[in-house]
This record gives C-alpha cells, structure tokens and sequence, in this order.
C-alpha cells in the first residue's frame, strides 16, 4: 500500500484519537464517558497496529513519527494513570471488601454455621448442667461470670485494649492461615470459640447474669464475631481450592484463591481495631446494661448498611 492511500484510509482514526487527546490535557481519563472511553482504547490499539505498519513499509517517514507520537500519548494516559495509595486502600474498603463479601457469601454462610455449631452445642451441654462447663472454658472465665454481678475488678483501658486487639485478631489469623490444611484447621477455630461462647453464656443463664454477660460481649462482638467469620472464609476459601481446584491446576488454583482470601482478611483489620478500642474503652465502662445493648443494637444495624452496599448499588443501576 502506498503511504498517500495509507494516510487517507487511517487519518479519521488518527484524528478521534487526537481529539480525545486534547481533551484529557485538561481531564483524567476517567473523565471520559464509557463510550468515549472504549474509542480511545480501540482507537489506541488500532494506532500501534498502524505505527508497526508504517515502521515496516514506510521506514522513519514523517508518518511514522507521527504515528509514534500519537501512540505514545495514549499509552501516558493509559498506563500512567495511576490513583493514590490512600484513594485505593480507601476504595477497597468503601466498595471492594463489601463486594468481595458478596461474592463469597456461600463461605461466610459456612463459615458462620461452623461458628454457630460450636455456639449451640456447648450452650445446651452447659444450661443442662453447669458442671460441665470446665470442658470448653478456663476456670477464671467461670468464676467471672460467677461474680458478675457483683461488678468488675479494676480494668486497665490502655493495656486491656492492646490485648484484646491482640488475640481477637490472633484467632482470626489462625482462622484464615490454617485453611492451608486443606480447611480442617480453620474449622476447628471456628468450633472451638464457638464451644467458650456459648457454654459462657449457658453459665451466664444458670447463674440469672444473662443479660450482663451479653452487654460485655455484644458492644465489641459485634464486630469481632463478623471478623472471625470472615476469616473463617478466608481460610475455607484456601482449603476449597486445594481440594477442589476445578479447571485450574492445583498451584493455580490455590493462588487464586489464596488471593481473595488474604483481601477478605485484610478488609477485616479496621473493624478488628474498631473492636478492641470498644472492647477496651466502652465495655468495662460504668454505661448501663440497657445502653450497651442498644449500642449493640447500633452496631449490628450499622454493620449490615455497611454490607448491603454491594446489593443497593445493583438495584440502583438496574
């Protein structure tokens, strides 16, 4: 082909690309309508098609100069374009975790009835007869809800909280590693704090402090609890991918999954923080056992807007 009639046939092309060029001089790309978007990576694409064309047939021709001028803009645009640490870490957990969760409800469901089985089990082997639950809690755990009505020992807020942090995020950690051992470890995570949960609040019953107990456990637990789950996920989600791998190999298979996984337990940090300063700060304080659980309450409500997000946005835009 001979460079006129090349120049002829392409040059609309070359002019909507140059176009939507001048206008991101002043724009981000994301400026862009979604159909001014799909021209400028079609137009883009069909551009380095011609500028390899051109090399080949036409040499350093003013053509090709051209078009590599052209190509090079485009790809500044498309590849430099690059958002802000902050700006990504702060997407991710307005939209990408709720997101993530939604597309992994089946694992959270399964996650949390591991939890729950635990929780169920322990509570009834406990409300039958409180001797027995030494089997799934420490004796310090017994004899603090034996003397809960008789109010709390002195609570350093500071150092209490730093602890707490430490373990809840300790026993989701090991919830969502030992998916590693093919799912097995991190359901007996999740059973096992299951079985302390509700065989403390089968004590609390027998004992009549019921309501106590649960306006210390609820204003963090909340938050704490769904943590748990969600690691509980993370690790099923590891186990799921090694013993089932489906069309992928195994290896492939495993850091697929492996990657959602560690984004699920990544999203959870903030509320694992949020959770300890409660449980540091707001738990032991001399709040009323009415006011706890309302702001218990709070939480749960909130929490929920939170991970309805995903599905608002969908009935919006359908």
């Amino acid at each position: 082909m001979r460079e006129e009639k090349f120049i002829n046939d392409n040059s609309y092309i070359w002019s909507n690309l140059e176009s939507l060029l001048d206008k991101l001089k002043s724009k981000k790309l994301k400026s862009l309508s979604k159909s001014e978007l799909d021209s400028f990576i079609t137009s883009y694409r069909i551009v380095c098609s011609h500028l390899s064309y051109s090399k080949t047939f036409f040499g350093e021709s003013k053509t090709t100069e051209y078009l590599n001028s052209l190509a090079s803009s485009a790809h500044s645009h498309i590849y430099s374009t690059k958002s802000s640490g902050f700006k990504k870490i702060f997407s991710f957990y307005i939209k990408g975790f709720p997101e993530l969760l939604k597309d992994n409800t089946s694992y959270m469901i399964l996650s949390t009835a591991l939890f729950m089985v635990g929780v169920i089990f322990s509570f009834i082997i406990t409300i039958l007869n409180s001797d027995n639950a030494p089997a799934f809690i420490p004796p310090e755990l017994i004899e603090g809800i034996k003397t809960l009505k008789s109010g709390r020992s002195a609570w350093d807020s500071a150092t209490q909280s730093a602890s707490i942090f430490t373990n809840n995020i300790g026993v989701g950690l090991r919830a969502f590693a030992l998916g590693i051992t093919l799912g097995l470890g991190t359901t007996y995570i999740l059973i096992f704090n299951g079985f302390i949960l509700g065989s403390a609040a089968g004590l609390a019953l027998n004992y009549n402090v019921f309501f106590i107990f649960w306006s210390l456990i609820l204003p963090h637990g909340v938050l704490e609890l769904f943590c748990i789950f969600v690691c509980g996920a993370a690790g099923l989600i590891i186990g799921k991918s090694i013993i089932n791998p489906g069309v992928y190999s195994r290896k492939d298979s495993l850091i697929k999954g492996g990657k959602t996984a560690v984004y699920l337990a990544c999203g959870t940090i903030p509320l694992f923080i949020v959770a300890g300063i409660i449980e540091g700060y707001f738990t032991p304080s001399e709040v009323s056992v009415e006011a706890k659980l309302i702001f218990s309450l709070l939480s749960f409500i909130l929490l929920s807007l939170y991970l309805a997000l995903p599905f608002i946005r969908r009935k919006k835009y359908n």
